[in-house]
């Protein structure tokens, strides 16, 4: 079972940008910077899963909400600095793992990674929240992602809590992305559409999306013609504690 499950992951990855050479997913958020009163910063980890001896080369590539090149400073995990602009290139030998922190020297802005490869690698990635005293405030976990034409955030904004959705368009089209606010006995509340040009980033709470929606457990569902990526966070109201949600895939 565990064999098959993996083979199916692989050819996942590799129909994501159709070579069976090639292998690539994403972060569909990344985030690191300065804001009042405390930072951000994106932790990203990498690690080559063949077996074998199997040597895997590639490259994680930044790149900010509008599509420009995000160009993050990183170090590894001996605080040596890795990469440079908007990409680090990264080489594994069969087993190895890498660890690759942002560093927080710029006001805050966001985007997404993406990391392609010649052999499977996978990874995850964190997010780390600090006080304006460099403490940390809290993290969770970010699962790599590819893409998907039909998916759904769990909404929950019951007691004040907040939903937060971030999407990322990895084609060469533009998307004209359909939202819908399902409540949490499967009707439909609400709807809107957002058009999100090529190689661009979106990120957003669901009280943006629908300024008028009630305090409910549902779920937000979205899709369009060409796949896409994405990842929930939610957040207390105080917005001093988080965690990610992972998107689920739907008919």
């Amino acid at each position: 079972m565990k064999r098959a499950l993996f083979s199916i992951c692989l050819i996942l990855l590799c129909s994501a940008i159709g070579s069976a050479q090639s292998f690539t997913y994403y972060y569909p958020h990344v985030t690191s910077g300065h804001y009042p009163g405390g930072s951000w910063r994106t932790t990203i980890f990498i690690t080559n899963s063949t077996g074998g001896g199997n040597v895997a080369s590639g490259v994680i590539t930044l790149t900010r909400s509008d599509g420009a090149a995000f160009n993050l400073q990183f170090v590894d995990e001996f605080n040596r600095p890795v990469g440079g602009g908007n990409t680090i290139p990264f080489q594994l030998a069969s087993g190895e793992t890498r660890k690759y922190i942002s560093t927080v020297t710029t006001p805050l802005a966001s985007g997404y990674a993406t990391v392609a490869a010649n052999a499977p690698v996978m990874g995850t990635a964190v997010f780390s929240q600090f006080d304006g005293g460099g403490r940390l405030m809290g993290e969770a976990g970010v699962p790599a992602a590819i893409p998907l034409g039909r998916q759904a955030i769990i909404v929950d904004t019951t007691n004040a809590f907040k939903t937060g959705v971030a999407i990322a368009n990895p084609n060469a089209a533009e998307l004209h992305i359909n939202f819908e606010l399902m409540t949490s006995t499967g009707q439909k509340l609400m709807t809107s559409t957002r058009n999100l040009p090529p190689g661009q980033h979106l990120a957003f709470f669901l009280h943006d999306l629908f300024p008028t929606a009630p305090s409910m457990v549902g779920r937000l569902q979205f899709w369009c013609t060409n796949p896409m990526v994405s990842v929930g966070l939610r957040f207390d109201p105080g917005f001093s504690l988080f965690t990610t949600l992972p998107p689920i895939a739907i008919q």
